[in-house]
């Protein structure tokens, strides 16, 4: 089964940009969706956290910033079928189910989680949320060497 409508779901760190490449590679005709979900809802591991005007304006600032520079990535590759998107809200819930329904994505790839054991253990990862509720084929992707 070749893919056609990949969900590419970044968060802008350094990894970001192997993850596009590995796509890229993986599936040279596919549409490529970039996704960054801005995290509204406080995303402390440890409960929700009331946010500023100014600090939900600098993070999208910063989540605009990051997903020019991945399409702009992804175009230094040769891939000129791709999108970009940022959303607001839970990631886990935006990656998972919000945002494939609505681009009728046929695969969500993501990267491995950076979190510590206790981080996973609190706050549970978005990879692993999304394997266990998306509709669609999820592949995770190992971004650093083991």
């Amino acid at each position: 089964m070749a893919y056609q409508n990949i969900l590419v779901a970044i968060d802008g760190s350094d990894v970001s940009n192997t993850l596009i490449k590995k796509v890229v590679e993986f599936a040279p005709e596919a549409h490529i969706d970039i996704l960054t979900v801005v995290d509204t809802n406080g995303g402390g591991y440890f409960g929700s956290i009331a946010m500023s005007d100014d600090v939900v304006y600098q993070m999208e600032q910063d989540a605009e910033a990051s997903i020019n520079k991945a399409y702009e990535y992804a175009q230094s590759l040769g891939h000129t079928d791709v999108d970009v998107h940022v959303r607001f809200g839970s990631p886990k819930q935006v990656i998972a189910r919000h945002f494939p329904k609505d681009h009728k994505n046929d695969l969500i790839v993501i990267g491995e989680t950076g979190l510590s054991r206790l981080q996973r253990a609190m706050a549970g990862t978005v990879p692993s949320f999304v394997t266990q509720v998306a509709n669609t084929d999820v592949l995770i992707m190992r971004t650093s060497e083991k």
